[in-house]
């Protein structure tokens, strides 16, 4: 089957292929699949396993797939940046997670990204307060910034440069999401 995805521009360098997205979660789910039968375990549970729409999409679907243990899916959405402008909103970040059940449960956040951590660090704090008993998180690239307020459980990958990403379930201005890499835009 050839592949759907939309065509690459040329200002778009390739960041993380498919095999190398494939072997990164391939090396952090057994570590996350143990957390998740302790869990089981220690409360009869399944770990509830939230993605952050939109980003978090394709990397939630993969790394649910790698593990071993039977956890729960759910979906919230959060915003913190425009779309539109691939810039940060004004108002900081606003969070919707009306449909997760999470009190007494084992949560696992999983997203596309964290940059300073703002959304997750806010998210987490949301869960804690509906009665989740643990948060953690899983992302597909930590981005390691200065100002950082969250420190992601389990990263894929780590990058140290302020590059936009597209690709995977990352956009460029809602375009591009659909792209099986992750790419970064150069000017």
């Amino acid at each position: 089957m050839e592949n759907s995805a939309a065509e690459i521009p040329e200002n778009f360098k390739l960041a993380y292929d498919r095999a190398a997205i494939v072997k990164s979660i391939n090396a952090i789910s057994p570590e996350i699949s143990q957390w998740a039968a302790e869990c089981h375990k220690k409360t009869g549970q399944q770990v509830l396993a939230v993605c952050i729409l939109r980003g978090g999409l394709f990397f939630f679907a993969d790394l649910l797939q790698s593990i071993k243990t039977s956890v729960e899916p759910a979906c919230c959405r959060t915003w913190s940046y425009s779309s539109d402008e691939n810039a940060k909103t004004v108002g900081g970040v606003r969070v919707s997670v009306d449909d997760v059940a999470a009190q007494g449960r084992s949560i696992l956040m999983v997203d596309d990204i964290c940059d300073t951590g703002a959304t997750l660090n806010k998210l987490q704090k949301v869960f804690l307060d509906l009665g989740a008993s643990e948060v953690r998180s899983a992302v597909l690239i930590h981005r390691e910034v200065a100002n950082s307020v969250f420190t992601p459980s389990w990263s894929a990958f780590r990058y140290s440069g302020d590059e936009w990403f597209v690709g995977y379930g990352m956009e460029d201005r809602n375009h591009y999401a659909n792209l099986p890499g992750v790419y970064t835009i150069r000017p």
